[in-house]
């Protein structure tokens, strides 16, 4: 897969790594050649030694290139890139809106996940290593000292007013422009998209989602009793502008497609992110068809290499997309703040529907949040957590490629923190996971992300950590495959 052009004011170092994985991917370097040295690149591109040394690290990281012992850097032989091929994605052609029901394997994963003493490779959260706990704790108690009877209070919607400023400035970040008045707080990221969904569709209305899609969205979908229309989410670019327009164009927008509920930025599970032109061009169909983007901006602030990627809401009208995320994927799963942002008309409806739901957040959590983000350690620990998340996927890529079936594919996303592995034709990933679920292992088989059990040779593998337990439990589920 060819690279997108160098990013502007992206790193020099970035910049060099783009370039030679770039000449790997035309065919220039073959698997298992020697790469020019450090020395030569130095010359060739007359910049230091050290920057030349970043690139290779950079390209180690992204699996392209390896260091042998006094030889230098070769093109690694492994492992094989998923490019959807591999995949039995849904018949755009034939799409229908159909009614949800979330099969009882998501619920028995969910389950297995939390039980003691098992490998959790299924769950898709941050490991407590990469969090920056004891520091938000004691912001936290010192908020809770300085303002203990505030934050022993109910926080109403739309939240604590200095949580949604400083909210409201990191979503500028991603092209999206709002006031504090337009955003409202929520438990979580999930809860965002509930109440986004509860208060744009109304029961029977269909949603566009992505297939291979988050699984919990089915759950949300069939508590509200609303039908769904699944689009190929490919690995690398995620939806295609062209198979919305096929869709829309056959069922129309309005009260037949409400909503389109999309994750661009590092989608679960594929860890695809949307080029800018395909966001801008979805957004332009969106609209023209009257169809309101729900955007799960969860990852966005996971990108491992440069600026966060633009949101798809910042190319629509503001009446016409909603965005979510939250603080769960980042620093503080266990505090469950999130946040919706989109217009007035709609926040007002939003915060009515969480007093019907949930009432309130946890003022003390809101707070400590609100604290953390004040005293700016913020960017400088998704600096770290970037770089660890990075190696944590290469890794284990790695440890796939040496231990799964000859003919394994898995995705190399650039930021985020899941894998998908696609497996040989023919495996059975729910078999496997009753195999695994006998040594303590769990991971998420692939059927669990589609409407109709689609995906049976793939599966997800979460990457927020490397260690030799880690290790094991993949090289366990490469053996247990290929018998």
């Amino acid at each position: 897969m060819t690279r997108p052009p160098p990013k502007p004011h992206a790193p020099l170092y970035e910049t060099i790594a783009d370039r030679i994985e770039e000449m790997v991917n035309r065919g220039i370097f073959e698997p298992g050649e020697r790469l020019p040295s450090i020395r030569q690149l130095h010359a060739d591109y007359a910049v230091s030694i050290n920057t030349i040394r970043e690139a290779f690290a950079l390209l180690e990281a992204r699996g392209v290139a390896e260091p042998r012992a006094q030889s230098g850097h070769f093109v690694r032989t492994g492992p094989l890139i998923c490019e959807g091929d591999e995949m039995d994605f849904p018949d755009v052609e034939a799409a229908l809106p159909r009614d949800v029901s979330a099969p009882s394997l998501t619920r028995q994963v969910l389950l297995d996940g939390r039980r003691d003493g098992w490998i959790d490779l299924a769950a898709v959260e941050p490991s407590p290593e990469l969090l920056p706990t004891e520091r938000l704790a004691e912001l936290t108690a010192r908020r809770l000292r300085r303002d203990a009877a505030s934050v022993s209070r109910y926080a109403y919607p739309p939240g604590l007013p200095e949580l949604r400023q400083e909210i409201a400035k990191r979503i500028v970040r991603s092209k999206v422009t709002v006031g504090a008045d337009q955003i409202v707080v929520t438990a979580g990221c999930l809860e965002a998209v509930f109440l986004a969904l509860m208060t744009i569709c109304e029961r029977g209305d269909a949603v566009l989602i992505e297939s291979p899609g988050f699984f919990l969205f089915y759950q949300l979908l069939q508590q509200l009793g609303l039908r769904a229309i699944e689009l190929p989410c490919r690995p690398g670019v995620g939806v295609d502008p062209r198979d919305v327009e096929r869709v829309l164009a056959r069922h129309g927008g309005g009260s037949r497609v409400r909503a389109a509920l999309f994750v661009p930025a590092y989608a679960n599970p594929i860890g695809a992110c949307v080029p800018d032109e395909n966001k801008d061009a979805i957004a332009g169909i969106l609209s023209r068809y009257d169809v309101t983007l729900i955007e799960d901006d969860i990852y966005g602030e996971m990108s491992w290499e440069g600026s966060r990627p633009r949101c798809m809401a910042s190319f629509m009208d503001s009446g016409r997309a909603v965005l979510c995320a939250s603080f769960s994927k980042t620093i503080a799963p266990g505090y469950r703040v999130g946040w919706l942002a989109g217009s007035e008309a709609i926040v007002r409806r939003v915060q009515h529907n969480k007093l019907l739901t949930s009432i309130a957040v946890s003022s003390p959590a809101a707070a400590g949040i609100t604290e953390y983000l004040i005293q700016g350690g913020f960017d400088r620990w998704l600096r770290v957590a970037r770089r660890k998340y990075r190696d944590a996927i290469a890794a284990i890529r790695a440890t796939i490629h040496e231990s799964f079936p000859t003919g394994t594919r898995s995705t190399r996303p650039e930021g985020g923190m899941v894998i998908w592995v696609a497996l040989p034709p023919g495996t059975d990933t729910v078999e496997l996971y009753n195999r695994c679920r006998a040594e303590h292992i769990v991971f998420a088989p692939g059927p669990i992300f589609s409407l109709d059990g689609s995906y049976r040779n793939c599966l997800r593998i979460t990457a927020t950590r490397y260690n030799d337990d880690v290790a094991a439990a993949v090289r366990l589920i490469g053996a247990l495959s290929a018998e």
